[in-house]
């Protein structure tokens, strides 16, 4: 029996990460046995890594020891070994797996269209993320590695644009959007783009400016060193993405009385997020709100309409993905891998913010037991 591979990376140290091996585990009644085969990587797995603790990430696939942690990313798999009686082995998934060769699961929940994993370690986090959807086979494995890289960031985008826009951008008349070259950024600024109500500007560093104009989605460009050159005696809504505490602290200063909200959701820059729990007194103006994209999600399930949303969603999604892919001018081009091997590089690259913002990392994992 092949062993399982799997890459950890250094909890103190996220940019550090290396290569285990695992004996497979023997399947008892009501588990299955999943063959990774293809998942991305990108600065939105880096932001489940920071919160890897605070928000109970590491707990979903744990590590060998407590040194370290799985980095969950999403992806394809099919079920090659089964032990329930409701899912065929061949069974192909969409979900969140480990950087890994296979994942075991207990299926809960299960219907035509998806199950939920139920094992005890993937309780304390919210459903959305035990959730594995049943897919047909591809029609290409182009498509499938934009969906891997756009489903979690996109979803994001799309729900925090719902909750500015349900709450009118907080009166905003411009919406300042840090770390513009992310994807999850830009998903933001292309959801709310056909509302004028208010100017769109994107914050990036100089190395990105370039990327961020050319793909067009943001009224206005600035780099980080020129904050000060943005008006001032407007509403501002600062949309953060960087979570980087000393640009958090410029962009107050700044605006000042004039910030009506500071919307954090997500972390490109790798470092641990303000604690809720203990405002910082040094901040002038509001203090920082996470926006959590599976809150928002429950929300809608909680007000029956999560059938409604995700309708809109995923016709709302197909026409970004054909845009970011679109051949003839795309936002982004794949780099694919083969196996795990270069996985712990991507990852320094990400943590330390060097990754190319127009490359999008896809991992094609061969089956355990394939060797090489």
């Amino acid at each position: 029996m092949s062993d399982v591979v799997r890459v950890e990376s250094l909890k103190s140290d996220l940019g550090v990460s290396r290569t285990v091996s695992l004996p497979r585990q023997e399947l008892e009644e009501g588990w299955v046995r999943a063959e990774i085969e293809r998942v991305a990587l990108s600065t939105n797995n880096m932001t489940y890594a920071v919160y890897g603790d605070a928000l109970g990430y590491w707990n979903l696939f744990p590590a060998v020891d407590a040194d370290h942690g799985c980095i969950p990313v999403w992806g394809f798999a099919h079920v090659t070994e089964s032990r329930v009686a409701e899912i065929a082995e061949g069974t192909r998934v969409f979900g969140y797996f480990p950087l890994s060769n296979e994942l075991v699961m207990q299926p809960t929940g299960i219907t035509t269209r998806s199950f939920v994993d139920g094992a005890a370690h993937r309780t304390g986090t919210p459903k959305v993320y035990n959730i594995y959807e049943i897919k047909p086979e591809p029609a290409s494995p182009r498509s499938d590695s934009f969906v891997s890289i756009f489903r979690p960031l996109f979803i994001a985008s799309y729900t925090a644009a719902d909750f500015l826009r349900e709450r009118n951008y907080f009166g905003a008349g411009q919406i300042v959007i840090s770390s513009a070259s992310s994807k999850t950024a830009y998903g933001v600024a292309h959801c709310i783009a056909d509302d004028t109500s208010a100017v769109k500007i994107g914050l990036t560093s100089a190395r990105n400016l370039d990327f961020v104009r050319q793909i067009g989605c943001y009224d206005q460009v600035v780099e980080y060193g020129d904050l000060a050159s943005i008006d001032l005696g407007v509403p501002t809504l600062y949309v953060d993405l960087a979570a980087d505490p000393e640009l958090r602290h410029r962009v107050h200063e700044h605006f000042g009385d004039d910030l009506v909200y500071d919307c954090l959701v997500g972390s490109t820059q790798g470092v641990q997020l303000p604690d809720p729990a203990a405002p910082d007194e040094t901040l002038s103006g509001p203090q920082p709100e996470f926006f959590f994209a599976a809150m928002q999600v429950d929300a809608y399930k909680a007000a029956g309409q999560a059938r409604a949303f995700m309708e809109r969603y995923e016709r709302d999604e197909l026409t970004f993905t054909e845009r970011v892919a679109d051949l003839g001018n795309p936002w982004m081009r794949l780099e694919e891998h083969d196996g795990l091997s270069a996985a712990p590089s991507v990852i320094a690259q990400l943590h330390d913010g060097t990754v190319d913002p127009a490359v999008g990392h896809i991992f094609e994992i061969r089956p355990a037991g394939a060797g090489g």
